[in-house]
């Protein structure tokens, strides 16, 4: 604790770790009745003793209390009854140990989580993007190759671009690419791509005739709009 201010602010935290090597720390907050991690140790089972504090305070004042068992702080969290296993990260409660092993690795590589769900009245999705709904004419899929270099770094060796589109004369249009330049020769193929689009977009063609039957259902829907407006009137 040389040269640390109690009480221990947040910020201070990690030099105490760096000074306790065979310690790591957790403190989470109380706020607005559900508990939120403000520090997540980088340190989780990984050195020999884990304390996690509850951060209390009042105006300037705060105060750390002792958590002697994460899993009964976080019991509300699931319907459960029995211990459970809490991520430390962001206090998701697991039945088995081992799928906490499993989550970990993942979820240590973000800071302290919390996850916040609407209020009921505002928790309904609505849809209002109709031109979404609508399908594009083209769409471009690229995957590229790499190999790692030995500074590390990662180097594309070559890219595959696949075409696809609603017209089936234009469609599943396959170039690869393999060799020196592959980002470059990638958006020269990219331009490429989108000149010939727009010019097959931008050709004007003449309508097909239209068949009886469809002559007879226009006719029809024709119909049923000059009744539906004269109700109206």
């Amino acid at each position: 604790m040389t040269g640390i201010e109690t009480p221990m602010a947040l910020s201070s935290i990690p030099t105490f770790e760096s000074r306790n090597p065979t310690i790591s720390v957790n403190v989470l907050v109380y706020e607005k009745k559900d508990l939120i991690p403000v520090y997540a140790s980088n340190f989780c089972n990984q050195r020999r003793h884990h304390v996690n504090l509850l951060l209390l305070s009042k105006g300037d004042k705060y105060h750390y209390t002792l958590i002697t068992s994460l899993s009964r702080l976080a019991g509300d969290r699931t319907h459960f009854n029995g211990k459970t296993f809490a991520c430390p990260y962001c206090l998701h409660p697991f039945r088995y140990k081992r799928c906490l092993q499993n989550h970990i690795p993942e979820c240590s590589q973000h800071p302290a989580q919390h996850i916040q769900y609407p209020e009921e009245g505002h928790n309904i999705l609505k849809f209002d993007k109709i031109q979404h709904m609508f399908p594009v004419p083209f769409v471009l899929y690229a995957d590229f190759e790499s190999f790692i270099t030995p500074s590390g770094e990662h180097e594309p060796s070559g890219f595959c671009c696949l075409r696809v589109s609603k017209f089936p004369q234009h469609d599943h249009n396959i170039y690869t690419h393999s060799g020196d330049n592959v980002l470059h020769q990638f958006f020269a193929h990219v331009k490429q791509e989108q000149a010939e689009i727009n010019t097959i977009l931008s050709t004007n063609l003449p309508m097909d005739p239209l068949t009886d039957e469809k002559v007879e259902m226009h006719r029809l829907r024709k119909k049923k709009l000059i009744e539906k407006q004269s109700r109206k009137k």
